[in-house]
């Protein structure tokens, strides 16, 4: 793999002695400054002069209650702790030193040093900005995004609830520029939504909650936008927004760091943790505009924190919400002027959904150094979704059949009679997502932190097929068919250790074991088998003279999972990391990263991150790292069949198409072979300024080069062999290069009253080529113009906050540069501004009141004509949307 961008050439995916050489670096670095150099830090001669002391103090907020998790800092070093349960915390100083104060969502404070050894700290509420800490993406101690090698993104529960959508996934699309998602639509796709970070598939990002890797949805995506075929990744739709008290987005390749899918960034969602108070939401929202109906969304959300003992803390949120289904389509031409259809004969739109989201997030101080924790998640939602439009006449559904499938003497049935304005069949998906973490953490009297930590995650779906058929078993057809339910279950163990082997030098080390399982259950023997009239059309039909029409021979729309498909199926891995974060003065910080992971089923890689920051001066900082990722193939990826038994159009035989295992004898012969992960190379580079105390800035390049990229290959033809007439089969088949740029910048005015937020991003994805199975291109050449083209290659989120007093007031301006539409003539899709806009009212010192709309000036994708026969005037996976405004009302009431 070749670096474009450099004179030089780079070759290090999958080469262990970068691994060899990355202990040997640690080893050597660590050992000098345990012993520590003849050159001492000025620093570390303060700390051991005679005006060394133990200080005291306590942090709490304008209402005077404890700020837990604050984090406490000595200027200028790495040296610091955080407040306790009761906001409390110690540190050894020295007089003249001085401490910076810092928390989530509040104004950061300079305390000097002098003779007092107690303080008491009050912060106020301020705005996000770069002194904010983080920890995502450092296993030192947490550190601003200013002075982090690489871009990361803090965003805090207040941002979170000005997003009156009730949609985490719309939340982020909304806040990060580089993150997109694209209406739910299409088989399981209506009920996990698509995503994508820097135009790459969303299983490249990693999601964790809590710093812990989270698992992933059941559902492997088939069907969606081309950017998510094929698929497997976690779902944050399961997460209500009311539990978290800010979200990290790490914008760039950490593999090296955490392991699989962190190719193009990380999320992770940091938890709430108080241990007292309540808050209570409840939101309407009323859709409107462009002759469609005024649908309504509800949801009720309630966040609680309750003390264990006086040293810890148990925090329950929940949310129940529901949606009813958006209809944006006109009539189908198929169904214009038949009686008694349903106007529209097949819905396009936002699928009806509801369901219930809840998360604990506990610990508890054993003693002074070791604190148990807990989290996870319990959701049971549910979403309903209609397919196609079958009109009368379909073939091969509402066309007649003999009686008697041996003897068409007997006279015809025709389920016609049945559905005389034909049929639209309507899919429904039961989600219950569920996991757990339980771990425990501490600090040894040698120095060393630990952390070990085990978790469950697991995702089932449940599918309801109603108002279908599978007319080859003739008037004995089912009508409502349960086609098979599919799992996904991730078991993890972690073992993390680090220590601060001077005030300059953090290493961190760690191991990791994982077990995926992902799971296929066998449907009803209607949903996937042929009947008795499977083979009538080799019979006369005697009212016509001519043979009957082939009768399909699964439920109509989405066949079921064969009993000898159906199984579970495992992928385990043990991995092994060495980190290290060598502050090598106060203006030059190198962050280093070496990972071995061993895959049972996928062989074994090797992967490195180099990241540095260097600050010019205190208003301007460089920043830049070069890292190899990778992506394990998914245990669903590399063992997933969906067969559907379908005619010859030649012979009139039965024969099979549809995706089979990449190690089927069948796809060997057609070039599959077993999946292998991923390989990645990513650099990035840019720079952090904050010219004046009220103006920020950040400016990154990157570029990403993913080699043998998985994916599902189009349908090949088989020939020679009498049960196949194509298939498909996941393969490593494409290269693919992103290059792009993120800007982001805030400004504060009018005393911290107003702020203003710009972030823009420019992001394009070329396939530099694919491998060819058998002579051929494994992906068509229409797949790869639409991972090409179908997001687009600019967006960008303009925001205005003002405080007057008891009022404050939001808008939102949010670009979306053009896109060509995935089918027909490639129409183009222009670009689009869609606003927002909020107004909140303090109606007491516990009650908000918020007003807020959605897209207000209702503005819709550019129609075009390639589904407009099939009732569709947008085109349909356009990330822009195509439901339209909002408007949206919310109370918000706290208890202390």
């Amino acid at each position: 793999m070749k670096i474009s961008i450099f004179t030089i050439s780079l070759n290090p995916i999958h080469q262990k002695w970068w691994l060899i050489l990355g202990v040997l670096f640690f080893i050597s670095i660590g050992t000098s400054f345990a012993f520590e150099s003849s050159e001492v830090p000025e620093s570390i001669l303060l700390n051991n002069s005679d005006a060394f002391k133990s200080i005291t103090g306590t942090v709490i907020d304008a209402n005077g209650d404890a700020i837990i998790g604050a984090t406490v800092l000595i200027k200028g070093t790495t040296t610091g702790t955080a407040t306790d349960f009761d906001g409390t915390f110690s540190l050894d100083a020295n007089e003249g030193d001085i401490i910076v104060i810092s928390y989530l969502g509040y104004n950061s404070i300079e305390i000097p040093i002098g003779s007092s050894s107690n303080y008491s700290i009050s912060l106020t509420e301020g705005a996000a900005f770069m002194d904010e800490v983080v920890v995502t993406g450092t296993r030192s101690r947490p550190r601003t995004v200013i002075s982090s090698p690489v871009p990361i993104d803090n965003f805090q529960s207040k941002e979170l609830e000005r997003q009156g959508n009730g949609d985490l996934t719309e939340t982020l699309k909304n806040l990060v520029p580089s993150f997109t998602a694209t209406p739910l639509t299409g088989d399981g796709a209506a009920f996990v939504r698509p995503t994508s970070m820097r135009g790459l598939p969303p299983d490249e990002t990693l999601i964790l909650m809590n710093s812990k890797r989270r698992h992933r949805s059941s559902l492997i995506s088939h069907f969606g936008a081309a950017m998510n075929a094929g698929a497997h990744a976690a779902d944050i739709g399961q997460i209500p927004s009311i539990a978290l008290k800010n979200i990290e987005v790490l914008r760039d390749g950490a593999s090296a760091q955490y392991g699989s899918d962190a190719i193009a960034g990380v999320m992770n969602f940091i938890l709430k943790d108080a241990s007292h108070g309540v808050e209570i939401q409840t939101q309407v929202g009323q859709w409107y505009g462009k002759n469609y109906g005024a649908e309504t969304d509800y949801k009720f959300a309630a966040n609680v924190g309750l003390p264990l003992t006086k040293k810890g803390f148990l925090n329950i949120s929940g949310e129940y919400a529901f949606n009813e289904e958006l209809s944006r389509g006109v009539q189908h031409a198929a169904a214009i002027g038949v009686e008694g259809v349903q106007n529209p004969a097949m819905n396009w739109g936002r699928p009806e959904s509801s369901g219930l989201r809840t998360v604990w997030n506990a610990g508890i101080e054993i003693s002074e150094n070791v604190e148990a924790y807990s989290f996870g998640n319990f959701s049971d939602t549910y979403g309903n979704y209609g397919f196609f439009y079958r009109p009368p006449g379909r073939s091969g559904v509402l066309e007649p059949i003999p009686n008697d499938p041996q003897d068409p003497s007997k006279g015809n049935f025709c389920w016609c009679d049945d559905f005389p304005a034909g049929f639209t069949p309507r899919f429904e998906g039961f989600q219950t997502d569920i996991s757990t973490v339980i771990g425990i953490r501490g600090k040894l009297d040698n120095g060393w932190n630990y952390d070990i930590s085990g978790t469950y995650g697991s995702n089932r779906i449940n599918y309801v097929l109603n108002n279908s058929l599978n007319s080859s078993w003739g008037p004995f057809s089912q009508q409502v068919f349960r086609p098979g339910d599919i799992k996904q279950s991730d078991l993890n163990f972690n073992f993390d250790v680090s220590k601060e082997l001077s005030d300059q030098f953090n290493l961190a080390l760690g191991f990791e074991r994982r077990r995926e399982t992902y799971t296929l259950f066998a449907g009803d023997e209607q949903s996937w088998k042929g009947g008795p009239w499977a083979n009538v059309s080799t019979l006369t039909n005697p009212e016509t003279g001519s043979n009957y029409a082939p009768p399909g021979l699964g439920a109509n729309g989405f066949s079921g999972t064969a009993r000898e498909n159906s199984g579970a199926f495992d992928s385990k891995n043990w991995a092994f990391y060495l980190d290290g974060e060598w502050d090598v003065n106060d203006d030059f910080l190198i962050q280093m990263a070496v990972r071995h992971e061993d895959f049972t089923e996928f062989g074994s890689t090797d992967n490195f991150k180099i990241a540095s920051r260097y600050t010019i001066s205190d208003k301007f900082t460089l920043r830049g790292a070069v890292s190899t990722g990778f992506r394990a193939p998914t245990s669903g990826q590399a063992n997933v069949v969906t067969i559907v038994t379908t005619f010859d159009g030649m012979t009139g035989t039965q024969v099979q198409q549809g995706t089979i295992k990449p190690t089927n004898p069948l796809a060997v012969s057609l070039g599959g072979k077993a999946l292998v992960p991923e390989e990645a190379l990513n650099i990035s580079f840019g720079f952090a300024s904050r010219p004046t105390s009220a103006l920020s800035l950040t400016l990154d390049f990157y570029q990403i080069e993913v080699d043998k990229r998985i994916i599902k290959s189009r349908n090949l033809a088989v020939i020679g062999n009498p049960n196949f007439s194509s298939i498909a089969f996941y393969s490593n088949s494409l290269n693919t290069k992103t290059t792009g740029l993120d800007l982001v910048t805030s400004l504060r005015t009018n005393e911290g009253r107003t702020n203003f937020s710009l972030a823009y991003n420019y992001n394009k994805t070329k396939v530099v080529s694919q491998e060819q199975v058998n002579g051929e291109n494994p992906v068509s050449d229409g797949t790869i113009f639409n991972l090409e083209n179908n997001l687009p290659k600019s967006r960008a989120s303009l925001m205005m906050n003002h405080d007057f007093g008891k009022v404050s007031g939001m808008i939102r301006a949010n670009y979306y540069g053009s896109t060509i539409d995935e089918r027909g003539t490639r129409e183009e899709v222009g670009d689009e501004i869609l606003i927002d806009v909020e107004l909140s009212y303090s109606a007491s010192d516990k009650l908000r009141l918020i007003l807020g709309a959605n897209n207000v000036l209702n503005n819709y994708p550019d129609e075009i004509d390639t589904r407009i026969s099939q009732g569709m005037p947008y085109p349909r996976r356009t990330p822009i949307g195509y439901h339209g405004g909002m408007v949206y009302f919310r109370a918000v009431y706290n208890i202390d």
